[in-house]
C-alpha cells in the first residue's frame, strides 16, 4: 500500500476536526514508534500556514528499564529539536495487580494531573493496539462494553483524552518514520511473549492476517457495533433504575428489581452500582448478588468497597469504610435538671440530641451516670410498659436494619441499660406525672455509598 507523509498529516487533521474541542495539546510521548510518529506529525501540522494550536509533550519515567534515563533525554532532546515544551516526570510502580496495570495507573494519573486547562491529551493507540485488545478482551470473555475496544475519546479528570491515530495501521506509521528519517527508541521488554499483548502481536494476529488479510476493517465494524450496543444497553439501565429508586439513590426497590428479568436485572445493578463509584463486580459476583442476594437466599453482599443489605423489599449498597469504623463508649457524666438543650457528638455514628419534656422520657433526677455503649451481645431491657426481653428481640421487633443494630447508641445508667433512642426508656427510669424528662434522639450517619 502507498503511503506518505501527507496522507498521514491529512488523516491527523480531519481526526482532530472531529475529535478535539480545544487548540491546546499535551502528548504523551514514551519515546516509541508510535508517540515519535504522533508528535512529529503534529509539530508539523502546527507549522503549516493558517494553523493556530499550542502544542507540549510529557514523558513519564517509569524507572523500570536500564535505558529509562536514556530514552528520557531522548525525548527532551526530540522535543528541543521540534520546539515542543516537554517535560518529564518519574514515577513510582507499586501495588499488587501487576506491573503493566501499576504502571498504567501510574501513567494516568501523572497525565490527569499535568493537563493544564482548556487543554487535551494525545495519545498515539494505533489501528493494531485496537486489534489486540479486541482479542484479549475476547479471550476474557468481555461484554459489549470490553468488545467497544479503545475509545477513541473519553473524559480524563476534568478534560479529555483524545486518540487521533485509532484508525491509522501501525505499518503506515512506520512507513512515516522511515520516510522521515526519524529515530525512536525499542523497548526489548515488549518482545517478550511471556506477556499476552506481545503474544497476540507478534504470533496470534500475524497468522490470522496471513488467512483474513483484511480482518482489521471487520474487526473494527465489530466494536463499532458493540458499542452502539452498550449505548442501548446504558439507556435501558437509565430507564429501569428510574423506575426501581425508591428515598435515595442509594436505596432501590427490591420488588422492581425482581420483576425484570435476569438480564435486565443484572444489567441495572451494574448501572446502579457504576453511577455510585463501587468498583466493578466480575460476572459471578454479580450473578450471586442478583440471583442468590435479591431472592433470599442471604440477605447481605460483601464486596470490596461496599456492602448491599436487602431489608423489608429495599436493597440497600452502604459504604464499607463506614460500616466497618469503631465505635466508642462515651462517658456523659450526669445530665443537668433542667432546661435540657445539647448535643453530643458520637465519633463516625452521627449524633445525640437531647430536648426538655415533663412527664415524658428518662427521668433526670433518677440519673446517676450516663454514658453511651455498643451492643455487645446478651443484653436484656424491660421498656416502660412492656415486658423484659432480650435487646436482640427488641431490635427485630421494632425493624431495625441489620446494619444499624450494632450502631444504635445504647445509654446506660450506671450498669443498666436506661434508654434505647427511637425506642424506649427503661421501666424504672421513665418520667411520670409533673417529673422533668429527657427525650434523647439519635440523628444517624450517613452510610449510604455516594458518588
Amino acid at each position: 500500500m502507498n503511503y506518505s507523509p501527507q496522507l498521514l498529516h491529512d488523516k491527523l487533521a480531519v481526526a482532530l476536526n472531529e475529535l478535539a474541542s480545544t487548540h491546546k495539546f499535551l502528548i504523551g510521548l514514551s519515546g516509541g514508534l508510535d508517540s515519535v510518529v504522533l508528535l512529529h506529525a503534529m509539530a508539523k501540522l502546527r507549522d503549516q500556514p493558517g494553523t493556530n494550536f499550542q502544542l507540549r509533550a510529557l514523558h513519564i519515567n517509569h524507572q523500570l528499564q536500564d535505558q529509562a534515563q536514556s530514552w528520557e533525554q531522548y525525548c527532551l532532546s526530540l522535543c528541543a529539536r521540534l520546539d515542543v515544551e516537554c517535560t518529564s516526570t518519574k514515577v513510582e510502580i507499586a501495588g499488587s495487580s501487576g506491573i503493566e496495570n501499576s504502571a498504567r495507573e501510574a501513567r494516568y494519573h501523572e497525565f490527569e494531573a499535568a493537563l493544564l486547562h482548556d487543554e487535551e491529551l494525545l495519545l498515539a493507540h494505533h489501528r493494531d493496539d485496537q486489534m489486540e485488545t479486541l482479542l484479549l478482551r475476547l479471550i476474557r470473555g468481555s461484554g459489549t462494553r470490553g468488545l467497544s475496544g479503545i475509545p477513541r475519546n473519553r473524559m480524563l479528570g476534568a478534560s479529555r483524552l483524545l486518540r487521533p491515530l485509532l484508525d491509522i495501521d501501525r505499518e503506515e506509521l512506520q512507513s512515516y518514520a522511515e520516510s522521515e528519517q526519524l529515530i525512536w527508541v525499542e523497548d526489548h521488554s515488549n518482545k517478550d511473549e511471556g506477556f499476552d499483548r506481545n503474544y497476540c502481536r507478534h504470533s496470534l494476529l500475524p497468522l490470522i492476517e496471513a488467512r483474513w488479510p483484511g480482518y482489521r476493517e471487520s474487526w473494527s465494524k465489530s466494536a463499532v457495533l458493540a458499542s452502539e450496543s452498550e449505548v442501548l444497553i446504558q439507556e435501558l439501565a437509565a430507564i429501569d433504575l428510574a423506575e426501581s429508586v425508591a428515598e435515595s439513590e442509594s436505596v432501590v426497590s427490591r420488588e422492581k428489581l425482581l420483576a425484570l428479568s435476569e438480564p435486565r436485572r443484572r444489567n441495572v445493578l451494574r448501572h446502579w452500582l457504576a453511577g455510585l463509584g463501587a468498583k466493578e463486580l466480575g460476572w459471578n459476583q454479580l450473578q450471586q448478588l442478583s440471583n442468590e442476594v435479591l431472592l433470599g437466599t442471604s440477605g447481605q453482599f460483601i464486596a470490596e468497597d461496599f456492602q448491599i443489605f436487602c431489608f423489608r423489599e429495599r436493597v440497600y449498597v452502604l459504604a464499607s469504610q463506614e460500616l466497618e469504623r469503631d465505635l466508642e463508649k462515651i462517658d456523659l457524666g450526669i445530665l443537668p435538671g433542667s432546661p435540657v438543650a445539647r448535643e453530643v457528638m458520637l465519633p463516625g455514628n452521627g449524633r445525640l440530641r437531647f430536648g426538655e419534656t415533663q412527664g415524658g422520657g428518662i427521668c433526670l433526677d433518677k440519673l446517676s451516670n450516663l454514658s453511651v455503649r455498643y451492643r455487645q451481645g446478651g443484653e436484656t431491657c424491660r421498656l416502660a410498659g412492656r415486658p423484659s426481653k432480650t435487646l436482640k428481640k427488641i431490635l427485630q421487633e421494632s425493624e431495625i436494619p441489620p446494619w444499624l443494630r450494632g450502631r444504635i447508641p445504647l445509654l446506660y445508667d450506671g450498669e443498666d441499660l436506661a434508654y434505647i433512642p427511637g425506642l424506649g426508656v427503661s421501666e424504672g427510669l421513665a418520667a411520670q406525672g409533673s417529673e422533668s424528662g429527657c427525650i434523647i434522639e439519635w440523628e444517624q450517619p450517613d452510610l449510604t455509598l455516594l458518588a
